[in-house]
């Protein structure tokens, strides 16, 4: 009898700590998450079938390392790679800043229209929102990397729609979780805005619309307020560059079957002037002064040229590649880093490169450009085992590192710079 009282009040204490496990327990997940669910597997002693449920909560950690088919698994005691791909998705647009010495980098993805984060100093890959902008064509980022102009297009009619995004830091308290690090105040701009170029300190945006056969030229504040129409013009294509102070370097945009032309506007005092010479097929790379421009032709091969706008004269260099390619170096001595194609098939340049209808595969070189002597800074090939076609070039402030993306796929990569 007593044997059976105590099989009784054994049973009795099992089916009690099970009930307190299913109801009252929140196991924690390996990365630190709570998880909604369980299995029953989390209890027993030979621990779980290790295939966790990965639910959409998972996307709405402050911290997520990014590891993909695309993205080396890479682990957090490995030594920082020199060049590495830092997104997992194609980029709409991306910033470097730094802090203190780490060089951040903010970019936006054109999928989802996520913000992540990458540090120089880190192999972590942070997403700081999860506000859902889907099929961003373009996006341009503030200098110290607190917002973005994302450019969408409705197919139906093919309007280009702008909306500045704001990025606000989220605030923890007792009462409401924190999913990311930011949440995003969106502001609407102009439909149809053509181009866009933000002034160096972040203050001002200059974009133009097209009114007919005439653009109409305006600057504003980044989210679109204050806006002033400051010029018209009977051109329809063009490429600005905020340079510096009031001034807007402003080209045609290149073709091998025309002639252009670098022009200068000042916002304030409107004065709008020709400088530099005109090119079959140019692409125009400004010096933050204004006073010299790297230049590239068109044509069978595009061909690399210093041009001093004051003086109106032109200096080849030993490279072939677009100007576009290139970042301006801050010595007192003219200097440039380059992605220069390590091969360019003959063509109507730069035409069949905007089509897509051929591809570069491009190794980082230092131009130095009052001697014309240029030295190899990394073979992208040789670090990364992938063909890249280096669009949209940025340097970091402390010229230590450089993001691009491949034109190839839309990647974003982080290079470190070392003489």
């Amino acid at each position: 009898m007593t044997k059976k009282i105590l099989l009784i009040i054994g049973i009795l204490v099992i089916v009690g700590i099970a009930v307190f496990l299913i109801f009252f327990s929140t196991p924690t997940s390996p990365t630190g998450d709570s998880r909604v669910g369980f299995s029953i597997r989390d209890y027993l002693p030979f621990g779980n079938s290790g295939s966790n449920d990965q639910n959409s909560s998972t996307t709405d950690q402050t911290s997520t390392q990014i590891s993909d088919d695309n993205l080396p698994n890479i682990s957090i005691d490995q030594p920082i790679p020199r060049l590495r791909k830092i997104s997992s998705e194609p980029v709409a647009g991306a910033a470097i800043f730094n802090t203190g010495t780490t060089s951040v980098v903010r970019f936006v993805e054109k999928g989802t229209g996520n913000v992540y984060e990458a540090k120089s100093d880190s192999h972590l890959i942070q997403r700081l929102t999860n506000t859902t902008i889907p099929k961003i064509v373009r996006a341009f980022w503030l200098p110290n990397g607190s917002g973005f102009l994302t450019q969408t297009l409705i197919a139906e009619n093919e309007i280009i729609e702008t909306n500045f995004v704001k990025l606000n830091k989220n605030v923890a308290s007792s009462t409401v979780e924190i999913l990311t690090p930011f949440s995003t105040t969106i502001g609407k701009l102009p439909t149809g805005i053509k181009e866009i170029s933000i002034k160096p300190d972040g203050s001002k945006i200059f974009y133009y619309t097209l009114n007919g056969t005439y653009s109409n030229w305006f600057v504003s504040n980044p989210d679109g307020t204050n806006s002033n129409l400051v010029n018209s013009n009977p051109l329809t294509e063009w490429l600005p560059k905020w340079v510096s102070g009031n001034i807007v370097m402003i080209q045609n945009k290149g073709s091998s079957k025309s002639v252009g032309y670098n022009y200068s506007f000042d916002v304030s005092s409107k004065v709008f002037k020709k400088i530099g010479l005109g090119v079959v097929g140019i692409s125009s790379n400004p010096k933050p002064d204004g006073s010299l421009a790297l230049l590239s032709n068109g044509g069978s091969s595009p061909k690399l040229f210093l041009i001093d706008n004051k003086e109106v004269t032109s200096k080849a260099t030993n490279e072939n590649t677009l100007a576009e390619k290139c970042v301006w170096l801050k010595e007192k001595n003219p200097t440039a880093l380059c992605a220069v194609p390590n091969g360019l098939p003959r063509g109507d340049y730069p035409d069949i490169w905007y089509k897509g209808l051929i591809s570069t595969d491009d190794s980082i070189r230092r131009v130095d450009l009052s001697d014309n002597v240029s030295s190899n800074i990394a073979d992208l090939y040789a670090l990364s085992e992938e063909q890249i076609d280096v669009v949209d070039i940025s340097i970091s402030p402390d010229e230590t590192h450089l993001i691009f993306r491949n034109k190839i796929d839309g990647y974003l990569w982080l290079l470190r710079i070392e003489e």
